[in-house]
């Protein structure tokens, strides 16, 4: 996508109260490859036809909401969105919720070596 088409796009957005996000801003890009803009102000898509900047803003909207946000909500500075750290705490929240090993299913060594280890547990 040319510098130009990408301004467009981003002005485009803000006009419409609209703050995209990196995956929108991604997404125009790979959706707008090969575009040219019209003297009549409309994006070209060869091979597809051709569509007003306010119609592909929301097009993009419709396809991906999670990738805007409204200008003037606070929460676009408020936190990051999918962060792997995010992650990893819900993880690790789920795992501390887990049960403890049913001993009955186990047998043999398998059940030797987890009764030492709650044993070992329990004596600290």
């Amino acid at each position: 996508m040319s510098d130009h088409l990408e301004s467009l796009i981003l002005t485009e957005a803000r006009r419409q109260n609209l703050l995209p996000n990196a995956d929108a801003v991604r997404q125009a890009a790979i959706d707008l490859a090969g575009a040219s803009l019209t003297p009549q102000n409309l994006i070209h898509l060869p091979g597809i036809g051709s569509i007003s900047p306010a119609d592909y803003i929301r097009s993009l909207r419709d396809q991906m909401p999670e990738g805007f946000c409204s200008i003037d909500s606070e929460s676009h500075t408020a936190k990051p969105s999918n962060s792997l750290t995010e992650r990893y705490r819900a993880e690790i929240a789920a795992s501390r919720k887990q049960s403890p090993i049913d001993l009955a299913r186990y047998t043999g060594v398998t059940r030797q070596h987890l009764e030492e280890r709650y044993g070992a547990a329990k004596a600290k």
